[in-house]
């Protein structure tokens, strides 16, 4: 094992066997979700970004930050690929909080990816920040799969190709969906225009989210709400909630 690798998995919080199985796919996607947030910092203080492996593991595994769906999702390919899983890179239509009549080109673009294992496809997907599986989802039509009080399902139709949906109050609501030929060497990442700070992760009870300079804790059913005051205020409470450290 290389170094790298040795630094990714200190960084997740992962200790076992790397035998490439879905077991151990399942478990590194859980770590990772919880010790590396989602977060569009850099896009949001019109800083670069680059796609680069070299350049992602510097800013995310170096310099403990996180990232957008395309980075955490691309350098986690990278991980799985090192370890010896088949993967393929994934682009996806999100359309979680998407206005019904909103035009298709102004519909987010996601990145996710899908595992193969023994002739399976499943979907694994460190990208999304807020609720979404934490474990790997088979892809195949019908599909239910259940994480805690969670409930998704995969279904398939020729307009939209596969289709990830989530169970909002007992109703099933378009997660993101995507086609089998949306691959890397046909789309370039269309970066939200999202202007707000925000940054989101999973914790063991909960999840941590920001907007801007308000903070919200949720751990089971309660909910706390942190508003800060100034910006050494914010870069504290980012340390504390996200474990980021912003440099200039």
């Amino acid at each position: 094992m290389n170094s790298q690798i040795q630094l990714y998995l200190q960084q997740i919080q992962f200790q076992g066997s790397l035998e490439p199985t879905i077991q151990l796919l399942g478990k590194l996607q859980t770590k990772h979700l919880l010790t590396i947030p989602y977060e569009n910092l850099d896009v949001a203080l019109n800083r670069g970004i680059s796609f680069a492996i070299p350049d992602l593991f510097q800013k995310i595994i170096i310099n403990r930050r996180g990232g957008n769906c395309f980075e955490l999702n691309i350098l986690f390919s990278w991980l799985l690929r090192e370890l010896g899983f088949s993967v393929t890179n994934r682009y996806a239509q999100f359309w979680r909080n998407v206005a019904e009549n909103t035009p298709v080109e102004e519909i987010p673009m996601h990145q996710l990816l899908l595992v193969n294992d023994a002739g399976q496809s499943f979907i694994s997907d460190v990208g999304v920040g807020a609720l979404a599986p934490c474990k790997p989802v088979p892809l195949i039509a019908g599909h239910q799969h259940r994480e805690g009080r969670e409930l998704y399902k995969v279904e398939r139709d020729e307009i939209n190709g596969w289709m990830l949906f989530e169970q909002a109050k007992q109703n099933w609501r378009l997660l993101y969906s995507f086609r089998d030929d949306a691959n890397d060497a046909m789309f370039a990442p269309r970066l939200s225009k999202q202007k707000n700070k925000i940054a989101m992760i999973r914790t063991a009870h909960g999840r941590h989210t920001m907007m801007n300079n308000e903070f919200r804790i949720y751990e089971g059913s309660s909910l706390t709400t942190y508003t800060t005051q100034n910006d050494k205020e914010w870069l504290q409470a980012l340390q504390r909630f996200f474990h980021i450290t912003l440099h200039a």
